[in-house]
Order: structure tokens, then C-alpha cells, then sequence
């Protein structure tokens, strides 16, 4: 029987060995990133920034028990909203034997948006540009990628910052075709640009880490460093994220060069920027004066940012945009129920209507049992 008071850690194997490793590890990184050159700048930029974000039912707190579906939204980080369609919770082969999410004739497909981003692209299906369909979270990050581009195909004016909430790497779309959006990133950059921004990066963890421990950022600074191809290898090799490709020492699936930097002189935190390269032809598709631009906007953008400081504000409105919470999402989840009664029988109906009072009563505290959060 366990003992909660037995809490000697002389009995555990392979232990000291273990966090021997990591520090050997920290202390071989902490000796490179000394060689880090430190590019200070200056919050300022002209831009106009904007995000797309797609929200499942989940962060709406939009339950449709007890169906296995969910709602997901795609906004920007002015309030618009641009997609919205419904995905199964799971991808059970259903009596078939296909996948809910594999269908051949696709959902998504049929919008206006996905399909420009098919065109660009150069095919015809979403079944085309992905190789992993049987997970919602791939149609949510294509339909993040399809506004994008539709954004970046569409400026012509003012100069725009495209703030992607995560790195710019993906799995979702093919890596052979990578190289057709950097092409377009290529013909679009004088007005436009696209960046990838994560406060979150398990991948680069030990490597901010040790960027930390050097004080290679001045307390009170705000700037950037660019992290070095070599490094950036052994921190996915070390993580086990990501596959690499030993003969050109390449890593798949990445969108451009890595930099870690601090936007905001009253914050520590410390986030992971990818900027887009174009890797088949070894070209930067930025000058390094651009680059030090979109940091510049990317610190005015973050100085003062709220809840989190030091993260693009940008970013986070995104978020908040997509997230509709309370009395709008009520009103979309009670349509669509009001649907799912019109389509079944009266026996159907009447449980569906006594289920949905019970459960707003559980979830209301009325008959014990606290709230259910799925």
C-alpha cells in the first residue's frame, strides 16, 4: 500500500543519471548561446495587425450532449467572423467503415474561402493539401491558414502584419506544399508580411532556458536573437519533436528561422518568433532591416498587452473575438437544437427537450453535482 509520507526519492532508478543528462545538456547549450548576438529595437511600425483564430464549442462552453459534435468558429481580431461549421468530437469509423472526418464529398470544400486557398495552392480538395483529416484540430488550423492567405492574396493598400498565434511550422498541410505560399509570401511582401509568435514552445524551452541563465537579454530591454540552424536541430533532436532529416540536417514541416525575443520592457517572458524562409532554395524572403521591423511592431503591439503582458495584444483580442461566451453562444447552441428536435421523431423530441432541462439544471447547481466541463 502506498505510504503519502514516504516521500524519499533514494529508491528511484535511474534518477541521478537522468539530471545529470539535463544539466550536461544545459551546460553544452548555455556555452553556445553565449555566441548570440543580442539585436536591440524600438517599439514602433506603422502596420496594421491581424489575427484569425479558430475556437471549438469547448472554449465557448457550448455542450451539445448528447451528440458527439462540436461547433467551431473562426474569427479575426477585429470581432469578424469569417468560418463557422460543425465536426465531430471523435473520428469513429461509422457503419460504413469511413471516418466521420474523411468523407470524399468534404465539408469544407465548398467554402469560398478554403477554395481560394485550394486554388493557390493548385488543388481541389482539402483531401489534397493534408495527410491527417481523421483530427478536428487539422480542420481548425486549415481554416486558420485558408483566412490567412486570403488575407495576404487580397492587400493591396496598407501595409499589414499577418500575427499568427503559434509558430508558422505545421503538419497539416503537406510539406511539398510549403513552397507554393512562400511564393506568394515572395510576390506579396512589400505590402504584407506573416509571422508566428508562441509563448508556449516545448521544443525551444531549454533553449530559452539557457538563453536566461547567460542574461544574454538585458533586464530592461526589449529585442531579439535569432536562433541558429544548428542549434535549433539538436533542441528538436533532444525534445523528440518533429522529424529530421540527418542528410541535410533539415528540420520537416518548419515555415522559416526561429528567433526567441522580448517584446515588453516590463515583462521577463521570453517568446518564440518564427519568421518565413524559404528552405528549397535557401532564400530569406525578409531582409534582416524587415526583420527588425516586425519586431519593432511586434513590441508595440506587446508593451502594454493585457492579460498577457509581453504577448501580442493583437493575438490575444483574436482569442476573445472567437470565444463567444454566455448569451451569444446560448443562442447558437439552443439553434441548433432547435434543429436537432425538427429532424426527429416525437419520441426523440421529448427526450431531447427533457434532457436539455435536466442537464441545465445539474449545471446549475439546482440538483447537486456541480458543473459539467467537457
Amino acid at each position: 500500500m502506498l505510504n503519502p509520507n514516504d516521500s524519499n526519492i533514494e529508491d528511484i532508478r535511474n534518477l541521478e543519471r537522468s539530471l545529470k543528462s539535463q544539466i550536461s545538456k544545459l551546460e553544452k547549450l548555455r556555452e553556445e548561446v553565449r555566441e548570440l548576438k543580442f539585436v536591440p529595437v524600438d517599439p514602433m511600425g506603422s502596420y496594421t495587425s491581424i489575427t484569425y483564430k479558430a475556437i471549438d464549442g469547448g472554449k465557448m462552453k457550448i455542450s451539445f450532449e448528447p451528440l458527439e459534435i462540436d461547433l467551431i468558429e473562426v474569427a479575426d481580431s477585429y470581432g469578424n467572423l469569417k468560418m463557422k461549421f460543425v465536426l465531430p468530437k471523435e473520428s469513429d469509423e461509422n457503419e460504413y467503415g469511413k471516418d466521420d472526418l474523411t468523407e470524399e464529398d468534404n465539408f469544407l470544400d465548398g467554402d469560398p474561402i478554403v477554395r481560394r486557398f485550394l486554388d493557390m495552392l493548385g488543388k481541389k480538395s482539402v483531401q489534397e493539401i493534408s495527410e491527417i483529416l481523421n483530427q478536428s484540430d487539422t480542420y481548425m488550423e486549415l481554416s486558420e491558414w485558408a483566412c490567412i492567405f486570403e488575407k495576404i492574396a487580397n492587400s493591396n493598400d496598407d501595409p499589414v502584419i499577418l500575427m499568427r498565434d503559434g509558430l508558422l511550422r505545421t503538419k497539416k498541410i503537406k510539406a511539398e506544399l510549403i513552397p507554393n505560399l512562400w511564393e506568394i509570401l515572395k510576390e506579396k511582401k512589400r505590402l504584407v508580411k506573416l509571422v508566428g509568435v508562441s509563448k508556449t514552445s516545448k521544443v525551444m524551452t531549454l533553449l530559452s532556458t539557457a538563453i536566461s541563465m547567460e542574461h544574454i537579454f538585458p533586464g530592461d530591454s526589449i529585442g531579439y536573437v535569432k536562433i541558429p540552424k544548428h542549434l535549433e536541430v539538436r533542441a528538436y533532436r533532444w525534445s523528440g519533436k518533429g522529424k529530421i532529416s540527418e542528410k541535410k540536417n533539415n528540420i520537416f514541416y518548419a515555415f522559416g528561422d526561429l528567433y526567441i525575443a522580448k517584446l515588453s520592457r516590463n515583462s521577463n517572458l521570453l517568446v518564440t518568433v518564427e519568421i518565413p524562409r524559404d528552405w528549397k532554395n535557401e532564400q530569406e524572403i525578409y531582409s534582416e532591416r524587415e526583420i527588425a521591423e516586425l519586431m519593432a511592431h511586434l513590441a508595440k503591439d506587446s508593451g502594454y498587452s493585457y492579460p498577457v503582458l509581453g504577448y501580442p495584444q493583437t493575438i490575444m483580442r483574436a482569442h476573445e473575438a472567437a470565444a463567444r461566451v454566455g448569451f451569444p453562444a446560448s443562442i447558437v447552441r439552443d439553434k441548433i437544437m432547435d434543429k436537432l428536435r425538427e429532424m426527429l421523431d416525437e419520441d426523440g423530441r421529448d427526450f431531447m427537450r427533457d434532457a436539455s432541462v435536466l442537464t441545465e439544471f445539474v449545471n446549475k447547481g439546482v440538483l447537486g453535482g456541480g458543473y459539467i466541463d467537457e
